[in-house]
């Protein structure tokens, strides 16, 4: 007797489970995607992908139109079927069909509608969730005869819109929830408002290119700009690649170890307005800087505006976000999109792969003119914090924490040694003289061991003395350097690194630590300063060098608990998560409250800059 295949006992609980559980933010990738790989099929010249409001009993819903290979009757039947495709091969790292219909019925279980032209004749079919049968179905229409049917030909209905059937074409429209639900202004569900130009924002976003020859037209009742209340005329959408000839700079370095390329491009605000330059290039879409890792030539793990911001000083970049976008390709080979497309796993266990897994390829590889852009957009350093820096490194060398040697692995399953939230390392940890455990590395080869020599009786070791005086080197000591402390006054920067109402943040892979200078306790202690040293000095000077001193000193505690909570890393029962804790902005901002410990050392640093400036007023007189 023959093997027997698994078959599913109950196809209608998996199939309505699969649909429930889809995430409805890829609903309009999935169907730009289904139609990008129609048109490419179709003739030169007539490669065409719109998207457009189509009105259904009086209400707006969402319709993608392309021309490429249509259906008849039979494909239309098949294609409306869970996992089932026209035209392409289904596969795990290719656009298998299961995303469009799945995330589709998602957010429009009152229906989709296909319709297609093929040699002249044009095919319609609706799917969507039936209440009597608690299932989802093709929905059958009544003729003027009483017969039944639920895939029909609508050829003389189409001609009568208008459209022509001399090419092949695919149109799918989303009903959405209900027959009253506006899916232009609404596509993610009822009630869940979204900008106009949500929809060419979301594929210029995912999408880095469109194959050749393909144009894509956004009616202007979705766009931005003028037309908010039109319809009938478009605008071409393009992608950034398109418009890269407008930007200043622009520089892709490549990784030839692991097949990794950067691209870094420089995006500043148009001169004339409040736009980038690639927004201004691209009418149909707002565009801004982002960050993402790029594959098969669609974007994963997208930040934009904060979220980049924020994110911006693990890649190098503390300062410049605003106006410098990275983009991380990555070769085929070392990622897997999910089951929904919805993000990048790491082939060896499924793990969810973010664009914080290369933050080290993003900077290593910067060019110099990239740093050069983040050093122009760097705020201007009133205050000399030389002193705080020093205090701080003191502090780390009396604990002696040594820096964790690495060094660069082009093995993308090098883990950090314990489980970590945001994925895997770039980077794999080496302690020196440890010893492996076993002779396996983690695909199970052999790794060459060097031949051990017999076993020698043990002698006493030679050992050789320094010069009388002599002490170790400070590099030979490899211990741990203090953050490097930068205090931001602007409150748009304050809220780019979210630091409102939060004392400060710790960037880890950079060493870098931001101060929020306009946190709450800096005015309680400028009050307590300006009381003390009243009479010292002019009040609006007296107040200026109290708010320095404030901020200075605030900036010093929350340097402290850093450096203290840096030196847990020699505590054996302090794990990676205990210290990504003890550095969060709110235990810092719990640091940074305790003013009082702080008043004397401001007082005094307060004085000698009221003496020192009052001296320097005599001296110019």
């Amino acid at each position: 007797m023959k093997s027997e295949p698994l078959d599913i006992h109950d196809k209608t609980f998996l199939i309505n489970r699969l649909i429930q559980q889809a995430p409805s933010g890829t609903v309009i990738r999935e169907f730009f995607k289904n139609a990008e790989e129609n048109a490419i099929l179709a003739q030169s010249g007539n490669r065409r992908i719109e998207i457009y409001p189509v009105q259904i009993n009086g209400v707006r819903k969402l319709a993608f139109f392309n021309t490429g290979v249509g259906m008849d009757a039979t494909e239309l039947r098949r294609v409306t079927d869970l996992s089932s495709s026209i035209n392409k091969q289904m596969s795990l790292d290719g656009n298998f069909g299961i995303g469009a219909k799945v995330s589709g019925l998602t957010v429009s279980k009152d229906g989709i509608r296909y319709r297609s032209c093929k040699n002249g004749e044009v095919h319609e079919v609706t799917i969507g969730y039936d209440d009597e049968q608690e299932t989802y179905v093709r929905f059958a229409v009544e003729f003027e005869d009483g017969s039944t049917e639920t895939v029909y030909d609508v050829t003389e209905a189409v001609i009568a819109e208008g459209k022509g059937t001399d090419y092949d074409w695919t149109e799918v429209v989303l009903y959405g929830e209900q027959e009253d639900h506006d899916t232009v202004a609404e596509p993610l569900g009822m009630g869940k408002k979204v900008d106009r130009s949500y929809v060419p924002s979301t594929i210029f976003k995912r999408f880095a290119r469109f194959p050749d020859g393909i144009e894509v037209k956004i009616d202007v009742a979705m766009t931005k700009g003028g037309g908010k209340d039109e319809t009938g005329r478009t605008r071409r959408l393009k992608t950034l690649e398109e418009i890269l000839e407008v930007l200043p700079q622009k520089e892709t370095v490549g990784d030839p170890s692991s097949g990794i390329r950067v691209r870094y491009i420089h995006d500043p605000k148009h001169e004339s307005s409040s736009h980038s330059l690639s927004a201004r290039a691209n009418p149909a879409t707002s565009s801004t800087t982002f960050c993402a890792l790029v594959y098969k030539d669609e974007r994963y793990d997208f930040k934009t505006k904060k979220a980049w911001s924020a994110a911006a000083p693990n890649f190098g970049i503390p300062f410049g976000s605003r106006v410098l976008t990275i983009e991380i390709e990555i070769p085929d080979a070392i990622a897997l999109p999910n089951q929904y497309r919805d993000g990048l796993t790491w082939p060896e266990d499924r793990s969810r792969m973010t664009a914080d897994d290369f933050t080290t390829f993003v900077r290593e590889l910067m060019p110099e003119w990239v740093k050069e852009v983040i050093r122009s957009e760097s705020p201007e350093a009133n205050e000399n914090l030389d002193d705080l820096q020093n205090e701080l490194q003191r502090l780390l060398d009396e604990f002696r924490v040594p820096t964790v040697t690495q060094v660069h692995s082009n093995k993308f399953e090098a883990q950090l040694t314990e489980p970590h939230d945001e994925g895997q390392q770039t980077s794999a940890r080496i302690h020196l003289g440890d010893a492996p455990e076993d002779d396996e590395d983690r695909d199970g080869t052999l790794e060459q061991v060097p031949e051990q020599p017999a076993p020698r009786r043990a002698q006493k070791p030679r050992v050789r003395r320094a010069p009388e005086g002599s002490r170790p080197s400070k590099s030979s000591k490899a211990l741990e350097q203090a953050p490097e402390i930068k205090i931001l006054t602007d409150p748009e920067e304050i809220a780019d690194k979210e630091l409102n109402g939060r004392a400060g943040r710790y960037y880890k892979d950079t060493s870098t630590l931001f101060i929020n200078g306009l946190y709450t306790v800096v005015p309680r202690m400028v009050e307590e300063l300006e009381s003390e040293l009243a009479g010292s000095a002019e009040p609006e000077k007296l107040r200026s060098i109290a708010l320095r001193a404030s901020q200075r000193m605030m900036a010093f505690r929350v340097g402290k608990a850093t450096c203290y909570a840096i030196s847990k890393k020699l505590a054996d029962d302090w794990s990676e998560a205990d210290l990504e804790r003890a550095t969060s902005p709110e235990s810092l901002s719990i640091a940074a409250d305790d003013f009082r410990q702080s008043i004397q050392p401001a007082k005094k640093w307060a004085k000698e800059q009221i003496k020192l400036e009052q001296l320097e007023k005599i001296e110019a007189a």
